[in-house]
């Protein structure tokens, strides 16, 4: 096969109606165009180091009425004497209820030119997945299945019936994808269940809709780059294969084999684009708030255009092996083309997230500040996938109360104007970056005290002139007022925590005046020289 990504910039493209001529559900099948044969790319590719047959269904338990899903796949990875391993998803979605199982297995049947996988698990019985065939002729049924497996809470064993053709995903079922892999892939966006599942001891007959996605090549989800993935379908019968895959920069570049949606519209047009906003409205943690994944999510194209909220339904859909990622259905509302849709899915979550680390800028701990520089600060861990809001507040009584001054600010940094704030006292700043729904937040503090000044330091209205010294300071530290206002005049000695850690009055001298540091620990603080006007000195001590 000849390995070209015909992607050319994610364009969005439409499949021709002649490009279909030939009736889809029949073997052997191929569209023209694509690098993928059927039914030989339903089977094993032993020359790919990876390669996983992965379904997830919702269907309806018609004796009890309650709505299930479930999520099987097999992947091949030989690893540690194992073939590779299975992962069954079992859920009461009425309930509530999930399990997740993920066992290593071998393959005793893996054909080559079709879908025949028979695996055993340990200490379990033999699993299937399998073509059907005409009881008569012994023939394949094309895109047509058996699907058998059994874990320690449930059971399913079902028929499978493909009702649209396949979606080349990528548009042409090969594609390069996050750095430097590539993956053979398609999707199979709509196929009938029906038959039996068990949960937790208790079965009865199930019919309902499945959606099928094949992989292979080198991209490996256990030790590649994180993504988010999604299937959607639409009450008006689109079906959507959706990707942001994430750098380990924590980006999502705007380049299609980082964001990537592949979409079947009916049997005659389906798109591939990458141009398309996918922004995201809620998070998650587990209950061990170990791990936080996204939850609620908008995404949006001008072309076609769509407008949709997608929502996970369960808090806790999450699988431990072989590492901690999310699995679960997905509700999804909004506008399609300027037609109201609705639609389920289903959510793959790799991608974790974390609160965001934060630090000032200005003012700081080391260069002198003034009101006409902005209060600014640097996000450490920038992520994609956490674009984040501001809070920023001021305090003027030793951070006993702070006072908003700016919200929702999208800009590490705000310009504030002191009007109406004492010139003579001390101020604190309090920033909170926070997710927009307020799940991932992180607060910080400024850890010294600043004062209102302008102009090259000058405090308002006017500053006193005074000359401190030593700087840094042992046992005693001295001040000396150049142009004293009145005759008395009050020192204050501050820690960066804004605690008062001594206080002196003096009568004014001519001479340099000392002030006792006897049981002042080294450090950093603000000596606060009053005398009608106030001036601020940082200070350090060293012993």
């Amino acid at each position: 096969m000849i390995r070209l990504l015909t992607l050319s910039i994610f364009a969005c493209f439409f499949f021709q109606p002649d490009a279909f001529q030939q009736s889809w559900k029949t073997y052997p099948y191929h569209e023209a165009n694509s690098e993928l044969f059927f039914p030989d790319d339903e089977g094993w590719h032993p020359g790919e180091p990876i390669e996983w047959w992965y379904t997830n269904a919702r269907v309806t338990g018609s004796v009890t009425g309650k709505e299930y899903s479930f999520m099987l796949t097999y992947f091949y990875f030989p690893v540690l004497g194992f073939d590779g391993f299975r992962i069954l998803n079992l859920s009461n979605e009425t309930d509530d209820i999930f399990y997740d199982e993920t066992l290593p297995c071998f393959y005793t049947v893996l054909a080559e030119d079709h879908l025949e996988i028979e695996a055993v698990t340990p200490g379990g019985g033999p699993e299937k997945w399998t073509t059907l065939t005409d009881p008569v002729s012994g023939d394949w049924l094309p895109f047509q299945y058996h699907l058998q497996s059994t874990g320690q809470h449930g059971a399913i064993d079902l028929q499978l019936n493909t009702l649209k053709r396949p979606l080349m995903v990528g548009g042409t079922g090969y594609l390069n994808q996050g750095f430097d892999n590539y993956t053979y892939y398609y999707s199979q966006t709509s196929v009938e269940v029906s038959g039996m599942l068990t949960f937790d001891g208790f079965s009865e007959p199930v019919s309902g809709i499945a959606w099928i996605d094949r992989q292979w090549g080198d991209f490996n989800p256990n030790t590649g780059e994180d993504y988010e993935w999604f299937s959607l379908q639409l009450s008006n019968g689109t079906d959507i294969n959706l990707w942001n895959i994430f750098t380990l920069q924590n980006e999502i570049p705007d380049t299609s084999t980082y964001r990537y949606m592949s979409a079947y519209v009916n049997d005659t047009t389906a798109f591939t684009l990458s141009d398309f906003s996918l922004e995201r409205l809620g998070y998650n943690w587990m209950p061990d708030n170990q791990v936080c994944y996204s939850s609620r999510w908008r995404l949006t194209a001008g072309n076609p255009a769509m407008d949709l909220i997608i929502s996970t339904l369960h808090d806790d859909h999450e699988v431990d092996l072989p590492f901690r990622f999310y699995e679960g259905t997905t509700h999804i509302e909004g506008t399609f083309d300027g037609q109201t849709v609705s639609g389920n899915g289903f959510a793959e979550l790799l991608r974790h997230y974390q609160h965001p680390e934060i630090a000032f800028l200005t003012p700081n701990d080391t260069d002198p500040w003034d009101v006409s520089i902005p209060v600014s600060w640097q996000l450490l861990d920038p992520d994609d996938g956490r674009p984040l809001l501001y809070d920023l507040e001021v305090s003027d009584d030793q951070k006993q109360t702070f006072s908003m001054i700016a919200q929702n600010l999208e800009a590490p940094e705000f310009l504030w104007d002191p009007a109406g704030f004492s010139p003579d006292s001390l101020y604190w700043f309090r920033l909170t970056g926070r997710s927009i729904d307020g799940t991932l937040k992180t607060t910080l503090e400024t850890t010294t005290p600043q004062m209102i000044v302008s102009d090259a330091g000058e405090a308002l209205p006017e500053t006193l002139s005074v000359e401190v010294f030593p700087n840094p300071a042992g046992e005693t530290i001295y001040f000396h007022i150049k142009n004293p206002v009145k005759e008395l005049l009050q020192i204050n000695l501050f820690n960066t925590h804004g605690m008062k850690k001594k206080t002196a009055v003096y009568e004014h001298a001519h001479a340099p005046q000392a002030l006792s540091l006897a049981g002042i620990p080294s450090g950093i603080y603000i000596l606060e020289i009053q005398n009608g006007r106030s001036k601020w000195e940082k200070v350090v001590v060293l012993k």
